[in-house]
């Protein structure tokens, strides 16, 4: 079953988030704000997921998860991963030793799509000036991203199958679902 549909439109503003991205790490003075395109490529991407699932439950009454996984490992890894084979490679000779065994970790971790776990725990500003990046920094995004594919779907099950327990609508229940998260999200921060 085809879950895909293209949307010029989507595609287009998938493309301006990635453009004003580019432009503010090479010329941040020309768009000041366009690390703000992740955010942007952040909802595209759940929007087109939460798509995705939604359709292929309304159509079948159920989301075949490794299907899903099946799907984003084909679009995300092989690219990822071989990313992250050149940069391994390409460490001893461009890194100084020092910074060999932090690459490593950081390689590895990006491979498993935790990178933004382990640069919260060093506290590492992504915009600072005067640190030098991990040359694969830039996966926490591509992290976030993997982890929103893991939790996502359990939710919209998890919302699926309590309409059914409840005996509710199942639309009116992923509504429901979707606005406590948004809610949530919106809570201020303790601490």
């Amino acid at each position: 079953m085809s879950t895909s549909q293209f949307r010029p439109e989507i595609q287009g503003l998938r493309a301006i988030a990635v453009f004003m991205v580019a432009v503010f790490h090479v010329w941040p003075f020309l768009i000041p704000g366009g690390y703000v395109g992740v955010d942007v490529f952040f909802v595209i991407s759940g929007y087109l997921i939460t798509g995705v699932l939604v359709r292929e439950a309304e159509a079948t009454g159920k989301i075949n998860i490794p299907a899903f996984y099946l799907r984003r490992a084909r679009r995300l890894l092989p690219t990822a991963m071989l990313v992250l084979l050149v940069v391994g490679a390409l460490t001893p000779l461009c890194l100084p030793a020092s910074q060999w065994v932090d690459g490593m970790a950081e390689m590895a971790l990006s491979a498993v799509q935790l990178e933004n776990w382990r640069l919260a725990a060093k506290s590492v500003d992504y915009l600072a000036r005067d640190s030098a990046p991990s040359p694969v920094q830039h996966y926490w995004s591509l992290s976030i991203e993997e982890q929103f594919y893991v939790v996502w779907p359990g939710l919209i099950i998890a919302g699926l199958s309590a309409s059914r327990l409840f005996r509710l609508s199942w639309r009116a229940m992923l509504l429901a679902l979707f606005g406590t998260v948004i809610i949530v999200s919106l809570l201020p921060r303790c601490g």
